[in-house]
């Protein structure tokens, strides 16, 4: 009889072991809280044993740094669900040359966004000045394929030749939230906050290259908000690509970004982009928005890598930014940048869908905002004055756009400039003042809607024409010109050049040098009603202030001259 016990005793026992077990799985997998704390003085050694108490995911850990200074000797590691909370006057200084001051654990990476998840770094003066001339590149942070990291609160500075401050390398869901960044030793353009794709040693290197698995992996959704970056090349960005990958889901927002010697944002290829109310001062280039420059950083993918098609909306926001004094680059083949907003595509890989919105602009050496190969932009509501060049400026293939209620003041060359197949656009509702050349300027393009805008030149700048068309037959369409208010010019109102068909009706014109309305060559079958003209110029044989070329036809009638 008592040969049958034991047996009956273990089937009785195997519930209750299962259970105990899957508590345990499941307390390992869930993580209890646990805090340590550093002493004063800790070298890397010190700081990465605590570090360790997670290495195996036990805990949802908090390592907290006091208030002192920290020499660290090599590069941490931080693993899944670790918070570091250091005191703001905690200094940590970085003396070795290789690797990051702090980096993500990449054990067991097996690529995508999961290798590491759920880090947070809070305060801390994370300073590499003692190795910031030595000319090694290098980061400061640096995560890779990982999931919901945040640094907030916290100063990281003085690096290296061709280093970053932080690098999202392959992150989904990485936030750097009220952080001070600056300091950089070098001449080789780098962002202090980069965001990166993981495609090789060269475009992402890493102390655990051996053990990273490269898979052109984005990043998807980073946030960049209340941050002061200065003294660096680039604020945020990225300046390389691989075709087919796409970072998507970026926010820069809120930031104050001043003393920068280029791009203070460079943007190339992201999806669904905003950068919104930011300041930007004192710097190369105020926002630079792309799919190509040329094709040196626009890298093959791997052979494993799935591509994604080019988006037909990049839903690019920008908005609600003031950018002031942007400076040109001085270069051997002559200035570069000098603009306050800048997007480039072209007709391979063309930026549809950017909005440009209630920025104010002042004090460019070259272009308020230059805008090429982005079809179907809308740039509207936006405050641009003080520019060396045009205020506004498309070319090659801005087709279809609307540049709608901006005011424009005081610009170098022309107010608003589309040309060179920018058919189809509408340019209505713009005040523009004390432009030097062309307050509307239309060049080498088929067609536009041109109405209800008001041009004031300038009798010190010897404002030329209000509105200056000089067409081609790219489109079916014509140009019409029509409601505009245009007053004191040094030449003509209104001058039409190769552009058939074109439709000039209820326009106020007053004091012109020359004719109120010109039409030129090439300009058959226009017809030009119901405009009032006031105080023209005395050049040449008028009717009603307007002049027409020898060789064209027109219909002329109803327009009025007032004495």
């Amino acid at each position: 009889m008592k040969k049958n016990i034991y047996p009956a005793f273990l089937i009785l026992l195997i519930p209750f072991i299962i259970f105990i077990y899957s508590q345990i799985y499941v307390n390992a997998r869930a993580g209890k809280d646990r805090s340590v704390t550093a002493h004063e003085g800790d070298n890397a050694s010190d700081l990465q044993r605590l570090l360790d108490y997670n290495k195996y995911n036990t805990y949802h850990l908090t390592v907290n740094i006091p208030a002192g200074n920290y020499e660290l000797s090599k590069e941490l590691r931080i693993y899944s669900n670790t918070t570091i909370i250091a005191d703001y006057n905690a200094r940590l200084f970085k003396k070795h040359q290789r690797g990051g001051i702090l980096a993500n654990d990449l054990t067991n990476d097996k690529g995508g966004y999961n290798t590491t998840e759920n880090i947070t770094i809070i305060g801390g003066i994370w300073d590499s000045y003692q190795i910031a001339n030595m000319d090694k590149g290098t980061e400061s942070f640096r995560f890779i394929h990982a999931t919901n990291v945040t640094v907030k609160d916290a100063t990281i500075c003085n690096v290296p030749n061709r280093s970053h401050l932080v690098t999202f390398g392959g992150v989904k869901n990485g936030v750097v939230d009220n952080c001070t960044l600056y300091g950089y030793s070098g001449t080789t353009p780098k962002e202090a906050i980069q965001i990166d794709i993981v495609h090789n040693d060269t475009i992402l290197p890493s102390m655990q290259s051996k053990i990273l698995v490269y898979d052109d992996l984005p990043c998807d959704g980073i946030t960049v908000t209340n941050c002061d970056i200065y003294n660096f090349p680039r604020a945020v960005g990225s300046h390389t690509s691989v075709k087919g990958v796409f970072h998507k889901n970026i926010i820069i927002s809120d930031n104050n970004l001043h003393d920068l010697a280029e791009a203070a944002i460079k943007a190339f290829n992201y999806v669904n982009l905003e950068i919104s109310n930011n300041t930007i001062t004192n710097s190369g280039l105020g926002i630079l928005v792309y799919t190509y420059i040329n094709n040196q950083y626009y890298l093959e993918a791997l052979s494993n890598t799935r591509k994604e098609p080019l988006p037909d909306n990049y839903n690019i926001r920008i908005k609600n930014n003031t950018i002031q004094t942007m400076k040109a680059i001085p270069s051997n083949t002559g200035s570069l940048w000098g603009d306050g907003i800048r997007t480039i595509g072209n007709t391979e890989r063309p930026l549809n869908g950017v909005t440009i919105s209630n920025n104010t602009i002042n004090g460019t050496d070259r272009y308020g905002m230059f805008l090429e190969g982005t079809p179907k932009c809308k740039v509207t509501n936006n405050n641009v004055a003080q520019t060396g060049k045009n205020g506004i400026y498309l070319i090659n293939s801005c087709n279809s756009s609307q540049i709608i209620s901006n005011s424009i003041t005081k610009s170098g060359d022309n107010g608003i400039s589309f040309s060179k197949q920018s058919n189809d656009s509408r340019i209505i509702g713009n005040k523009i003042a004390g432009y030097k050349r062309y307050g509307i300027y239309a060049y080498q393009i088929g067609s536009a809607t041109i109405t209800d805008n008001e041009i004031n030149g300038s009798a010190k700048m010897k404002s030329d024409d209000g509105i200056h068309v000089t067409g081609d037959n790219s489109s079916d369409k014509a140009f019409i010109l029509k409601k505009n208010v245009v007053k004191t010019t040094n030449r003509n109102g209104i001058y039409i050049n190769t552009a058939p068909e074109c439709y000039v009706g209820g326009n106020t014109i007053n004091g012109t040098l020359n004719y109120g309305i010109y039409i030129g060559s090439g300009s058959n079958g226009s017809k030009i009603y119901y405009n009032s003209i006031t105080d023209p110029g005395s050049l040449g044989s008028m009717k009603n202030g307007i002049g027409l070329a020898k060789e064209i036809s027109a219909d002329v009638d109803k327009n009025r001259l007032n004495p």
